[in-house]
């Protein structure tokens, strides 16, 4: 699916003096002046920057596939667990994971970065924020208090997670609870988006957010040629939340 942006300068000029227009008679001159400015900013803006007031975000519904770049993404289900499968969260945590059915759509592999990429951690339900002085105590030569006698972490609450960077997903194969990193063409792959959650949050439902990805031939601002980006928001919609803390690893797929 293509979120086409609507309209243009052109469209934009037009519709401004028609709004001058409309109102002019019963202006002083200041007045029109002033309208006409704002119709001429208007037209000269940047129709990127309109996109947030007339941006149009399709439903993602449980079971039903959408089109994301180059693959078919079929959301399944989200699931908290106590850890999954090598990634296990800080004393008080617990995992967070989007499950998902995928197929590479296209005629070559593709990383599951570029997907990941797609797929922004949900905000405001906990996810535990990037660390932004990470490893930095490891490059001053001590262990940063990470020693065994260290005081654990504290976890993040839902207000400061959303505050602060929040990290992309990690994203294993459901089947055996292994890193994926390349998708095929034409395989089905069954994933699982990974975010470390904090266990302050309560809630049955996660509001998951999907962003269109575009192809970029040629980059006018880097030397990378020929790859997918993230840009306009294309799909979201709130997801069930099945809480599977406390279960086995075989009960958690």
């Amino acid at each position: 699916m293509k979120h086409a942006r609507n309209g243009g300068p052109d469209i934009a000029f037009r519709v401004g003096r028609r709004v001058v227009s409309a109102v002019a008679d019963d202006m002083s001159t200041m007045q029109r002046v002033g309208a006409g400015v704002v119709a001429a900013l208007v037209a000269v803006s940047p129709f990127g920057a309109w996109n947030k007031v007339e941006a149009h975000a399709d439903p993602i519904v449980a079971g039903t596939a959408i089109e994301v770049g180059p693959f078919d993404v079929t959301v399944l289900r989200a699931v908290m667990a106590d850890e999954l499968g090598s990634l296990v969260p800080a004393p008080g945590n617990h995992m967070f994971a989007v499950v998902a059915d995928v197929v590479n759509t296209g005629d070559v592999p593709e990383l599951s970065s570029t997907l990941g990429s797609a797929v922004p951690a949900p905000e405001g339900v906990g996810i535990v924020a990037l660390d932004p002085f990470a490893g930095l105590d490891t490059d001053l030569g001590d262990d940063g208090g990470t020693g065994p006698d260290a005081e654990p972490s504290a976890s993040a609450s839902p207000d400061e997670a959303e505050e602060a960077e929040l990290p992309s997903a990690r994203i294993l194969y459901v089947k055996d609870a292994t890193s994926a990193r390349i998708l095929n063409p034409g395989v089905t792959y069954q994933i699982a988006l990974i975010w470390e959650q904090s266990g302050d949050w309560e809630g049955d439902e996660i509001p998951l957010r999907v962003l269109e990805l575009s192809w970029i031939d040629e980059s006018r601002l880097t030397l990378d040629n020929g790859y997918w980006l993230p840009t306009d928001l294309a799909f979201e919609g709130p997801i069930k939340v099945k809480d599977n803390r406390g279960m086995s690893e075989e009960g958690q797929s």
